[in-house]
């Protein structure tokens, strides 16, 4: 029997090449699922099963009879019961760091993007209103409040891989930064010349406040109203992790009461999005559509770490990115 690799998900963001699967002796096959009773049904025979944001409980989890390996495709993994699946010695390995220099840098776009108001002054242009009496509506009406870069203050919520990564960057434009996660130790800011600060001092004192966090369930809407209403009028948000971080309803009252300048976002709640998005009627909103991951480099590195992890799977060896370290696999437990 050849060794089956189950993809539960119809769409992974980058197809991946099944011809690859089948040179490791491997069968590929996708069979989309979205309840726990359609993934048990779809994995009783997988030796390897591929997700993203799929209900892998221990429920789920506990008939997995043949299983060797959960791989998540993104580089959020809350879905997965990783507890269970260590006791049952099955291996939870995801993407990992394919895409950290693409996040920083399209953070970096985006607060640059809205310090020199990019996205109003060239819709300005395209609406024929360069030639406007001495442009008097962008002069006026679009420009200020607008401030150089240099000195003013960058919050990073969250203080990971790629916050860290944008401190560098964010450096040479002269920010101050400061950042809040009380889970990475005062060593990795003090290296990188980092202020850490509690969360509301951050709301208060940024003029960009971008969000890095890992997302688990206590942080759904972990902005809202009230801490809107902390921010700065002139400050902005930026947000390139999860959309289920912010309150969208709390952020349409914000940005149309003017408690703060305004927001970019690579993601939302829900990306199924339609022109009658109420985000997309307000000028002082970017959006785009989840591309922060994006380059060549990192679609290739995307598409081949699944299959890099289950070859070492089938040759007998541990997968290289795990999230259960200390699990005792089921191969090795035969050995």
């Amino acid at each position: 029997m050849p060794f089956k690799v189950v993809m539960i998900v119809a769409n992974s963001l980058i197809p991946h090449n099944e011809e690859d699967y089948r040179k490791i002796g491997a069968e590929f096959i996708t069979l989309p699922c979205q309840t726990e009773d359609e993934i048990i049904a779809a994995t009783q025979e997988a030796d390897a099963v591929i997700t993203m944001m799929r209900p892998f409980t221990r429920k789920v989890i506990e008939r997995l009879s043949k299983c060797k390996l959960i791989y998540n495709l993104g580089t959020g993994y809350e879905a997965i019961d990783i507890k269970a699946a260590t006791e049952h010695g099955i291996y939870v390995s995801y993407a990992g760091e394919y895409c950290t220099e693409e996040v920083a840098e399209h953070t970096m776009a985006l607060i640059l993007a809205c310090a020199r108001k990019l996205f109003p002054l060239d819709k300005a242009v395209r609406d024929g209103k360069w030639d406007s009496y001495e442009k008097k509506e962008i002069r006026l009406k679009i420009l200020p409040p607008m401030f150089q870069l240099k000195g003013q203050t960058l919050g990073l919520i969250g203080f990971g891989r790629i916050p860290q990564c944008i401190v560098p960057k964010a450096k040479g434009f002269e920010l101050r930064i400061i950042a809040f996660d009380p889970y990475v130790p005062s060593s990795a800011f003090e290296t990188l010349g980092v202020e850490s600060v509690p969360f509301d001092y951050l709301l208060k004192n940024s003029d960009y406040i971008s969000i890095h966090a890992a997302f688990t369930p206590k942080a759904w809407h972990m902005i809202g109203i009230d801490q809107f209403k902390m921010m700065k009028r002139t400050a902005y948000v930026i947000n390139c992790a999860r959309g289920e971080f912010i309150d969208e309803q709390a952020l349409y009252l914000a940005l149309t009461q003017g408690y703060i300048a305004g927001v970019a976002l690579d993601v939302l709640e829900k990306e199924s999005v339609g022109l009658d998005h109420p985000l997309l009627r307000l000028e002082n909103v970017i959006i785009t559509a989840h591309s922060a991951y994006y380059s060549e480099q990192s679609v290739l590195k995307y598409r081949q770490r699944p299959y890099e992890e289950i070859a070492r799977i089938i040759k007998g060896q541990r997968p290289h990115r795990l999230l259960n370290p200390e699990v005792k696999g089921r191969f090795e437990a035969a050995t």
